[in-house]
């Protein structure tokens, strides 16, 4: 009966939770030892540590008091919930998320949380256990009272676990060391995925021998020194690091960028090189978080124009960034090629790339102060074009609906001006062309993706068929938990034009 059903509701949950916990456990140690007997990285870089080669994580504690060996800190320890003076965070009963939560969902929000005025007295950073509604252990997390998501747990970790540094730089090396294994054969990856990686809100991307570091979270930038040292024991010298640090205390994308500050910590430049062969790149460090490169949408794309005919044919890139899309059609034999940007310092580099990649006989620059209406003039016109790339820019806007949220409290991408855009690429595309849109949506919505590119094509009048479809979860990107259908994460649509 719908009764009976709904009384083992909370048997299953409880279940699914524990058998996540053990399966996660069970996961981290079998990594552990896979990375230990295939490259003895692990025992190596302890000997090292230890041998005086470089700090060991006491002289770590004495250097960096930020990162520190108390009960209320990363870097803390603590006993079960409500001892050892550890933080607990109480769950409110019946919560709608409470399955994604017990199948590992990592964040929990702020009006998901019972006791959350006591919290206030915690900074950003602070460790906490987490306790359901009947008081029982879920997990041990990074609080920070002031945001959306006020508690990121850390992966398989019971409540009252102890969290050392000895603990994130273990969590630190698996990493880096299964990213070498994934990359055998290049060094251009995303080395450290945040969540995935039990290091919440960290993320860094390796190009060659230069690092970007981003802290999305204000508590984990307080591991900054930490991740550094433990970068440079891996990578040797670098020649540039460059850091991106959430400072929004709500930890809110409301400020187009302004909320993370951006240093380049080594070295003297801040065009850093992507190399993608055949073709090379470079970003520079100071456009902030949204100039950097994304592992996940540019592997969509790569492997998007490998399966068109873009040999002998005209192509249009819109919001080019550094000119990825028109540059890698130019390489594979594009007969003409506009980049088309309306930031200026994304010209610049697009213009230096086509240089760089000796594609300048087929690519032509335009820096235009709207993209939409540089379109709208090219339909106007009648100039049509094989293949078109819509790389729309991702901006962030109030939404009185998103009560809680990845990008914080009432924010979140706008959808505005999607449809738009695939109407003006339709009407640039020629008959049997293809186009690309690159959408940013959570994953419980992307079939939004096709919604818009229908609208969009409904008010150009024209049809087509998709010719692709894919979502950016892959090896660079991967999340935490399946779960995680709230997450954004950028979905690839292609469609051939009748």
């Amino acid at each position: 009966s719908v009764e009976a059903a709904q009384a083992c509701l909370p048997v299953f949950a409880m279940l699914a939770r524990r058998l996540h916990m053990r399966g996660l456990l069970v996961r981290r140690h079998e990594a552990t030892s896979t990375v230990m007997q295939a490259t003895a990285f692990g025992s190596s870089v302890e000997a090292r540590g230890t041998s005086g080669g470089s700090s060991s994580s006491s002289s770590v504690a004495a250097k960096h008091p930020d990162i520190r060996a108390s009960g209320g800190g990363v870097g803390g320890s603590g006993g079960l919930p409500g001892r050892g003076g550890r933080p607990v965070v109480h769950l409110k009963p019946e919560l709608p998320r409470q399955i994604s939560l017990d199948l590992g969902h990592p964040w929990i929000y702020s009006n998901e949380i019972a006791n959350i005025t006591d919290l206030t007295v915690h900074e950003a950073g602070t460790v906490v256990d987490v306790a359901d509604a009947n008081g029982d252990g879920f997990g041990v997390g990074v609080l920070n009272r002031q945001a959306s998501i006020v508690v990121r747990r850390m992966g398989g970790l019971e409540a009252g676990a102890d969290v050392t540094q000895e603990l994130l730089r273990r969590r630190l090396r698996e990493a880096l060391a299964v990213r070498s294994r994934a990359f055998p054969t290049g060094d251009h990856y995303r080395a450290v995925n945040g969540e995935q990686d039990g290091l919440p809100g960290i993320f860094v991307d390796r190009f060659g021998s230069a690092a970007v570091i981003t802290f999305e979270s204000v508590g984990s930038s307080r591991l900054e020194l930490l991740v550094q040292e433990e970068l440079t024991r891996w990578m040797g010298k670098l020649s540039t690091l460059a850091v991106h640090r959430m400072v929004s205390k709500k930890e809110k994308w409301a400020q187009e960028g302004a909320e993370f500050t951006t240093d380049i910590v080594k070295g003297e430049e801040s065009r850093i090189s992507v190399s993608e062969q055949p073709c090379i790149f470079e970003i520079d460090a100071h456009h902030g978080v949204a100039g950097n490169w994304n592992f996940a949408v540019e592997g969509l794309r790569r492997d998007l124009i490998d399966c068109l005919p873009v040999a002998g044919s005209t192509v249009l890139d819109a919001w080019t960034h550094v000119g990825q899309w028109g540059t890698r059609c130019a390489k594979r034999g594009a007969a003409e090629v506009v980049l088309l940007e309306e930031s200026l310092g994304y010209a610049k580099l697009c213009r230096d790339n086509v240089v760089r990649n000796e594609v300048e006989s087929q690519c032509t620059v335009l820096h235009r102060g709207s993209v939409l209406e540089e379109l709208k003039s090219m339909a106007t016109s009648g100039i049509r074009f094989n293949c078109v790339s819509l790389n729309v820019r991702v901006k962030y806007e109030r939404y009185f609906k998103q009560r809680e949220g990845q990008f914080g409290r009432w924010f979140k991408p706008s959808l505005k001006g999607y449809a738009t855009a695939v109407t003006l690429g339709a009407q640039v595309t020629s008959r049997g062309g293809y186009l690309a849109i690159v959408f940013y949506l959570p994953i419980s919505d992307e079939h939004w993706a096709l919604s818009l590119v229908k609208d969009g094509l409904e008010q150009a009048s024209r049809t087509g068929s998709a010719v692709s479809h894919t979502i950016g979860v892959s090896e660079h990107s991967a999340l935490a938990s399946s779960a995680m259908d709230d997450a954004w994460t950028p979905i690839l649509v292609c469609v051939r034009l009748h």
